[in-house]
C-alpha cells in the first residue's frame, strides 16, 4: 500500500455534502465517495463534527489532503456570503490541519484557507467550475448539465477551456448558466401557475405544499432513497404520499383527486421544469451553435439527458464516462483537480 497521503475532495452546499477519497498518485483508480443530506440553516453547529465523520467513513488519514468546494454560504443561516464562507471554513479548519485545506475559486486555482477569507466572491459556489474543468479534460467541446437537488449548471466548454460569461451566482443567473431549479427541492409553484385537472386548467396553491421531487417520485423517475431532503408535509417520502402532496397543490386531498389526475399535475410539473431549463440551455447554445455534445450529470440527470436530446444534442453521461457516482461529481472534481495541481507544480 502507498505511503502517499489520499486527497478528499470537499463539495459543501447548504442541504447536502459530498466528499469523494481519491488516491494522490494513481489516476486510473476510481473515487470512493458518499454523500450526505445536511441542512446548514437547521444543523449548522454540528457541521465541524459531521465532516469529521463523513472523512472518517471514507477511512480518511490524517495526513490527507482536502480539496474544498462550497454553496452553503447562500443558506439563510448567514447574512452575507463573506460570513458563510467563513464559517465553512472554520468548520474544515476546526476538523482537519490547516495546512491541508486547499479551497478551489473559480478561476480555477487553490488557495490557503487565510487567502480564501479574504477572497470570498472567489471562493463562494465553485462547485460548477471544478466539475467543468474535470469535463473539459475528457470533452473539449462539451455543454455539461448538472442537476442536483436544487439548482441546474449549464456550461459551456470549447477547446477544452470553460467559457461560461458568469462567475458569481448573480452573474450566472443573468447569462444562463445556472438555474435555480433542482430534482427535489423545487416548489411546483416555482415551476407552473396552473395544472391540468378535470378538463380545465386549475390555478395552483403558493403554500409550499409538494417539490418538483414529488412529480418525480409519482412518474417513478426518482426512487425514495433518492427523495434525500425534508418533505414538504413531513411525511415519507413514498409515491402515495407524494400524490397525496401533489392534490394539495390544487388544494384538493386523495379522496377528490384520482390517480390520472395526480399523473396530470406532475406530468405538467415535470414538463415545465424541462422548459426552463432547456430555455437556459438554448441561450448558452446560442453564443455556442457548434457545440453537439451534451454532458449530463447529477441526481437530476435524467432531466439533463431529456433537455439536452431535446435540444438536439448527443448526450453522455458524467457518470458512467468518469466512473463516479452522480451526486459526488464536484467533491471527485476537485479532488482530481488538486492531484494535477500538486503534480504540476502549478495553477490548474
Amino acid at each position: 500500500m502507498s505511503s502517499e497521503p489520499a486527497i478528499l475532495g470537499w463539495d459543501i452546499g447548504g442541504v447536502n455534502l459530498k466528499v469523494a477519497r481519491l488516491s494522490s498518485t494513481i489516476e486510473a483508480l476510481p473515487p470512493r465517495s458518499t454523500c450526505q443530506p445536511f441542512e446548514v440553516q437547521h444543523e449548522i453547529e454540528s457541521l465541524p463534527h459531521t465532516l469529521r465523520s463523513l472523512a472518517r467513513a471514507l477511512d480518511a488519514a490524517a495526513t490527507d489532503l482536502h480539496a474544498v468546494t462550497m454553496t452553503a454560504e447562500l443558506s439563510q443561516a448567514f447574512r452575507t456570503k463573506r460570513e458563510g464562507v467563513a464559517y465553512v471554513l472554520d468548520a474544515l479548519e476546526a476538523g482537519f490541519p490547516s495546512d491541508s485545506l486547499h479551497v478551489y475559486t473559480v478561476d480555477g486555482e487553490f488557495v490557503s484557507p487565510q487567502e480564501a477569507r479574504r477572497r470570498p466572491l472567489h471562493v463562494a459556489a465553485s462547485n460548477w467550475s471544478a466539475t467543468a474543468r474535470w469535463v473539459s479534460r475528457r470533452f473539449p467541446a462539451a455543454i455539461l448539465i448538472d442537476i442536483g437537488s436544487t439548482t441546474t449548471d449549464v456550461i459551456p466548454i470549447a477547446d477544452g477551456d470553460v467559457v461560461a460569461l458568469g462567475h458569481t451566482d448573480p452573474e450566472r443567473l443573468a447569462t444562463g448558466e445556472l438555474v435555480y431549479t433542482g430534482a427535489l427541492r423545487t416548489p411546483v409553484e416555482a415551476l407552473v401557475r396552473q395544472v391540468p385537472l378535470w378538463g380545465e386548467h386549475a390555478g395552483v396553491s403558493a403554500e409550499g405544499f409538494a417539490q418538483v421531487g414529488d412529480a418525480y417520485l409519482w412518474l417513478g423517475r426518482l426512487r425514495p432513497e433518492d427523495y434525500t431532503c425534508r418533505t414538504p408535509d413531513g411525511r415519507p417520502a413514498t409515491a402515495e404520499y407524494a400524490a397525496a402532496r401533489l392534490a394539495r397543490v390544487v388544494c384538493g386531498d386523495r379522496e377528490m383527486l384520482s390517480d390520472d389526475d395526480i399523473t396530470a399535475i406532475a406530468l405538467a410539473v415535470a414538463e415545465a421544469q424541462l422548459k426552463a431549463i432547456g430555455e437556459a440551455l438554448d441561450r448558452v447554445r446560442q453564443r455556442w451553435p457548434h457545440i453537439s455534445l451534451a454532458v449530463t450529470t447529477g441526481l437530476g440527470g435524467f432531466v439533463a439527458r431529456q433537455a439536452g436530446r431535446a435540444a438536439g444534442l448527443d448526450t453522455v453521461s458524467l457518470d458512467t464516462e468518469m466512473g463516479v457516482e452522480a451526486q459526488a461529481a464536484p467533491a471527485a472534481a476537485v479532488a482530481s483537480l488538486l492531484r494535477s495541481w500538486l503534480a504540476q507544480g502549478s495553477v490548474v
